[in-house]
């Protein structure tokens, strides 16, 4: 190093001082006499850039200022002189909390925060990634997508009860609770230590405070809605639903298990169905069997029997393929569409598909079942030795007989038969 470079490594910075060091073949630093840990860079170019140099618990760590001239000399020894108070804080505090030099991540949006959920949290979590990417996206776009660009510090408390109210006035107060509670979720998942893209407050944190209150749903198909219920099931042409709702209500499953049903799971023989991947929050991790009565297997055998006939006309041929309920691409996704069609010719107001399933736990406990036997029914059978002791296959025929007990009562109150429901003929 030459005698001129020695003398240069500390000197009293001011703009006459800076501009005299002269650029050489390699970049060199020149220390600020006047403020601890200002150092300036000369680099090779020509171009000069503050920095603050400190070494801490061992080890030396270097903190970007600014490009000399945009910042000026006052400017740059004023973060020095911040950055040193803030170093002399952190240590009287026993170095707990955030390491001041260390680097964070201040303009990450909600958009890219969605991204980084989605990629590191969902991907290795979500038990259908496919699925639970594309209603956290579908969510995010539908209620949360004016803030898609926003940075997380500037989305303030304010900000997430206004947005709660306006979701709650647009689409019900459940709507808005869903969209708040997966907001607080994205915060959460950007504040994780293990991630760190954000070291902000989570605005939408405890939010009881500012949801609404939601009552649990109690709409059944009772002995006045019977009768128009099972009287526009008679006359239903769409086959799909018309399978749909008898095997809900024979079976006490989820819609979204009915649709996703395979031919594989179905055992003719001992009349049983093995759901392999249940739906819901409650239900086990691994499969559990619903055993079926007559009115299902009827319902899988008139199915199964159209099916193959179906594909007798096409492929010369009895080819047994995947899906029950047979859609476009898999498996039938929805029958939104003819269900508001068959409740508006039933003349039947706020019924949704699910409430075919609290209807038959309903009509099982009015018919004597226990609650055990209901819980088994509608398969939120845990793994306490209790649950283990009704797996048994005398449990199996419990169930069965309770089902078949409860659609016998829903349909007596509905004034028609079983027959009557089978004999219906569908429109392909």
């Amino acid at each position: 190093m030459s005698k001129t470079r020695k003398q240069q490594r500390a000197v009293n910075f001011g703009v006459k001082t800076i501009e005299k060091l002269q650029p050489e073949r390699a970049r060199y630093n020149v220390r600020d006499i006047a403020t601890r840990g200002l150092f300036i860079c000369v680099f090779p170019s020509g171009a000069k850039s503050f920095f603050h140099l400190k070494k801490l618990m061992g080890y030396p760590k270097r903190t970007t200022i600014g490009p000399y001239p945009d910042l000026s000399v006052e400017q740059a020894r004023g973060k020095a002189s911040e950055l040193n108070g803030k170093i002399a804080l952190w240590k009287a505090n026993d170095f707990q909390g955030h390491d001041p030099l260390q680097p964070r991540n201040k303009n990450i949006t909600l958009g890219e925060t969605l991204d980084h959920y989605v990629e590191h949290h969902l991907k290795k979590n979500a038990k259908d990634f496919e699925k639970a990417s594309k209603y956290a996206r579908w969510q995010f776009a539908k209620y949360l997508t004016a803030w898609r660009n926003r940075p997380l510090g500037t989305i303030t408390r304010k900000d997430v009860a206004q947005r709660h109210a306006e979701i709650a006035e647009a689409n019900g107060g459940v709507t808005a609770n869903r969209t708040i509670t997966f907001l607080r979720t994205l915060f959460n998942h950007a504040i994780d230590a293990d991630y760190a893209l954000w070291n902000g407050a989570n605005p939408a944190a405890k939010p009881k405070k500012l949801l609404v209150h939601e009552s649990a749903r109690k709409r059944v198909i009772g002995d006045d809605d019977a009768p128009k219920f099972f009287k526009a099931l008679e006359t239903e042409r769409n086959r799909d639903l018309r399978d749909v709702l008898l095997l809900a209500l024979s079976t006490s499953a989820r819609r979204g298990t009915i649709l996703a049903m395979r031919w594989s799971e179905i055992d003719f023989h001992r009349e049983l169905w093995t759901i392999s991947k249940p739906k819901g929050r409650l239900s086990q991790a691994q499969e559990y069997i619903v055993p079926l009565n007559k009115l299902a297997m009827n319902v899988l055998k008139q199915r199964f029997q159209a099916g193959v006939e179906t594909r007798r006309d096409r492929t010369r041929r009895a080819e047994r393929v995947e899906w029950v309920f047979e859609g476009r691409r898999g498996h039938l996704q929805s029958v939104k569409k003819p269900w508001r069609n068959f409740l508006e010719r039933a003349g039947i107001e706020n019924l949704t598909l699910h409430d075919l399933r609290r209807t038959i736990a309903t009509r099982q406990g009015e018919a004597g079942s226990s609650t055990e036997i209901i819980a088994k029914s509608l398969g939120h059978a845990n793994d306490s030795t209790a649950t283990k002791i009704y797996d048994r296959a005398d449990r199996r025929d419990d169930v069965r007989e309770s089902l078949a007990n409860a659609f016998n009562v829903l349909v007596s109150a509905g004034k028609t038969t079983q027959k009557k429901l089978l004999l219906a003929v569908p429109r392909e």
